[in-house]
């Protein structure tokens, strides 16, 4: 971002993972330090403030035991993205972790697909050990607000996200997170559901789960390589799904997955153009500020992440 306010194009191509390996495996069609508490450093900045308001329209009521810390369920209606306060933005250190599957690989599962994979009982004692550690999941748009507008964060937040729109999200990381009060925020290839997929989510299972202050955002509509695309297929892939999952959800989402973590210019000058507030890669790392806000990385969580580990990526260091 120049200081006049324009955008300058992330030149970026990322290598192939094994989130699109393994999606090429199982799927038939195209588809992370020490580090101190959060910090702030600031960075003049400016930018348009979008207008659209993201706003939930419940369609069912489960019940949720919330944080006692901390409600992590997001306001009915959240405002506009703003302009961040005297031109001074903020960058924050916070963990996004990566999930996909939350399910027992099937046997003869490929080195990819077993990779994607955390098992349920390993879900849950992460997910208990955030909740015993005093960790507060958030979502996308309470971390905007906070880089633009220094609103104060709640204790030792992390980012949940989980990729694809698999079943298994539904049948078992849903259940789980609603026990712990947790927020997720689950990125989905909107085709996927719209074909209804085997494998995958229902639009009923989606609808559901926003109703219950889970975050939905788009994964493009049919996970392809949007790397060298012309716009009108940039238009397709990326704010095709945005409308359609808008539909289901109540409010318009404001962020966005690059399938299998490709992208180039083109593609983060489609994410401004469309007034997108953020976008996630697959590349590792912590650092989430109003300027790589297209490019904000993720730390995976795999099959064979131990406890210790996962305890080490969430950063308990800060409190030792």
């Amino acid at each position: 971002m120049n200081q006049d306010g324009r955008h300058t194009a992330v030149a970026s191509v990322n290598t192939p993972t094994a989130e699109s390996n393994a999606l090429a495996t199982v799927q038939p069609t195209p588809t992370i330090a020490d580090t101190a508490t959060p910090t702030n450093t600031p960075t003049p900045t400016q930018t348009p403030t979008p207008t659209n308001t993201p706003t939930i329209t419940p369609t069912s009521t489960p019940s949720i035991t919330p944080n006692p810390a901390w409600t992590a369920t997001p306001s009915p209606t959240a405002p506009p993205l703003p302009t961040p306060v005297d031109s001074i933005s903020t960058t924050l250190s916070i963990p996004v972790l990566m999930y996909h599957y939350i399910s027992i690989p099937p046997e003869g599962a490929d080195e990819y697909r077993t990779d994607l994979s955390v098992t349920p009982d390993n879900f849950r004692a992460q997910m208990q050990y955030l909740a015993d550690n005093g960790f507060t999941p958030i979502d996308f748009y309470t971390l905007s607000r906070v880089i633009t507008n220094h609103e104060a964060l709640p204790p030792q937040p992390v980012i949940l996200t989980f990729d694809d729109g698999y079943i298994d999200i539904y049948q078992t990381a849903y259940p789980i997170l609603q026990e712990f009060g947790f927020i997720g925020t689950f990125f989905i290839p909107t085709e996927f559901i719209d074909s209804n997929r085997a494998g995958y989510m229902t639009w009923p299972m989606i609808e559901e789960m926003a109703a219950a202050g889970h975050r939905f955002e788009p994964h493009s509509r049919t996970h392809p390589d949007l790397r060298n695309r012309d716009n009108d297929y940039l238009i397709w892939e990326i704010l095709g799904p945005q409308e359609t999952l808008a539909a289901h959800i109540g409010y318009t989402p404001r962020y966005f997955a690059y399938p299998s973590g490709r992208y180039d210019d083109a593609v983060v000058a489609m994410m401004q153009h469309l007034d997108f507030w953020g976008a996630v890669t697959t590349a590792g790392g912590d650092q989430l500020g109003f300027e790589n806000r297209y490019v904000w990385p993720r730390l995976r969580i795999r099959y064979d992440t131990p406890l210790e580990e996962f305890a080490d990526v969430v950063y308990l260091r800060w409190n030792e």
